[in-house]
């Protein structure tokens, strides 16, 4: 790991992207041409992109970690927060629209130029494709209609105002792209080299399976808007191969070099009290004796201290100057930590788990669009993620008492605890289930469910979207509705 990563490290300080200038010196000779890198390799550009798309510190802790984890309470503010302000959506919008474009897609979409017409190469570029599906995916999620088929050609055919396209026509797109890349891969043909694939090194079958993964997740996340579409996507999975084992999860390998971003964030200081377990998610799990309370959060110290360990969350959304915090010590003795399995510097980030795929298959089944048991599948989700905290302490004995008092499946079930097996990890995808299904039904410190009308439905476009791509941004607004976050992207109608 170390290795790729150092490797990466050069990439980054030489230049070695797009829109980058290039080394001076040392890296003449793949600089020629600035404003044509052709004779990059693909597997820097490729590393590159995944750590633009995924591993980002600015994008983590912004958008992610002070936003995301917040809207979807595992975290609450210490202290409170502004009136009018109890969704902000300011922090790390506009950061994540432009690296996820500038930097991730454009680097991935290079990559598959970089390999077009080669057979040989077929692999590194399909995989390219599923990685850039992946992307696609997620900023559609957040914003909805986005630039997508004129996006990313600027260096190609100097089209520098995309077009917007339909998350209905993405969606499907994605879909289709995703089931070629998979059926590109080829054994017989060069893959990436494990130095230049931090999430599954080379391994070809792997890919596939995130890609038929991806391809359900995509499919229920429009069972809502077009159920027929969703349902015919799912029939065509069945007997596909998917992520199946926690060692096959997507997960983005974090280490001393690029780390992992709840590291830095808490141990510089810049979490400030937005980094503290909300009451509701430790309520929920002291309610239901989960033992994973243990990995997502530490005993307060104020109840150390007095011989009676126990936890405590700090209340959400609670307004600052509330009375309600004359109650909490102004110290955070009283309230619980974030547990220190994910304050590791090499605990590894989420792209997309073997748990989340059990409860992609239960909802699935509890359709009847999947053959399989869905109340099996429901258990299998939740014994995978308590499983996947390797040194957490949980033990099989708790695991099976947990889980043989479970509620027989059904769909809050389901997205409850895959929003448990979210937590701290993917507050992407917490807040795109939520948005999709209502569940959990959220609460506020007063136990009344969240005014779903303040709840932010997307992200709005970034102020250069108006400025540099003003007609098609006023032509997808006509369309979409008003550039708020009372706007829902399509999938959420």
């Amino acid at each position: 790991m170390n290795k790729r990563i150092q490797k990466l490290l050069m990439v980054v300080c030489c230049g070695l992207i797009i829109t980058a200038a290039g080394c001076k010196k040392s890296m003449d000779e793949l600089n020629v041409n600035p404003n044509s890198p052709t004779a990059v390799s693909p597997d820097y550009l490729f590393t590159f992109s995944i750590v633009k798309g995924q591993g980002s510190y600015i994008t983590n802790a912004n958008l992610h970690y002070w936003l995301l984890m917040n809207w979807d309470m595992y975290f609450a503010n210490l202290g409170g927060v502004d009136a009018g302000k109890e969704y902000d959506s300011n922090d790390g919008k506009d950061a994540y629209w432009n690296e996820v474009y500038a930097q991730a897609l454009i680097n991935a979409r290079e990559v598959q130029r970089l390999t077009a017409g080669d057979p040989y190469l077929i692999n590194k570029n399909a995989i390219a494709r599923i990685w850039e599906a992946y992307l696609f995916s997620r900023i559609t999620d957040l914003y909805g209609d986005i630039p997508y088929s004129q996006a990313l050609q600027g260096a190609t055919s100097l089209n520098f105002s995309p077009a917007y396209d339909r998350q209905q026509t993405i969606y499907k797109s994605l879909l289709t792209s995703l089931k070629n890349a998979s059926n590109d891969l080829d054994a017989s043909k060069a893959v990436f080299p494990g130095t230049a694939d931090p999430i599954y090194n080379g391994a070809l079958n792997k890919w596939k399976q995130f890609a038929n993964s991806l391809r359900l997740r995509l499919a229920l996340r429009m069972s809502s808007a077009d159920p027929a579409s969703a349902q015919a996507e799912i029939a065509s999975l069945q007997g596909q191969s998917f992520i199946s084992s926690n060692s096959e999860s997507a997960l983005f390998p974090y280490n001393g070099d690029v780390r992992n971003p709840l590291f830095d964030l808490v141990n510089s200081g810049q979490s400030g009290g937005r980094t503290y377990p909300s009451k509701f998610l430790i309520d929920h799990l002291k309610a239901t004796n989960d033992p994973r309370i243990k990995v997502f959060a530490q005993y307060t110290l104020e109840s150390t201290i007095i011989g009676i360990p126990d936890y405590d969350g700090v209340p959400n959304l609670v307004p600052a100057g509330s009375s309600i915090w004359s109650n909490y010590n102004s110290d955070g003795s009283d309230v619980s930590k974030m547990g220190t399995w994910f304050l590791k510097q090499d605990a590894p980030g989420m792209i997309m788990s073997y748990a989340e795929v059990c409860f992609l298959k239960s909802e699935a089944a509890l359709k009847g669009w999947y053959s399989g048991d869905a109340q099996q599948f429901y258990v299998d989700g939740v014994t995978a993620n308590m499983q996947s905290y390797t040194g957490g302490g949980i033990t099989t004995s708790q695991i099976n008492t947990y889980v043989a008092a479970l509620p027989p499946v059904s769909l809050e079930n389901i997205i409850t605890q895959k929003w448990i097996s979210f937590t701290y990890q993917n507050g992407f995808e917490a807040y795109n289930e939520y948005r999709r299904t209502g569940y959990p039904v959220l609460k506020d410190y007063s136990g009344n469910a969240i005014n779903a009308n303040a709840f932010p439905n997307r992200l709005t476009y970034p102020a250069t979207e108006v400025s540099l791509n003003s007609a098609n941004y006023y032509d997808a607004i006509s369309h979409q509705g008003a550039d708020n976050a009372s706007t829902k992207v399509w999938w959420d109608q």
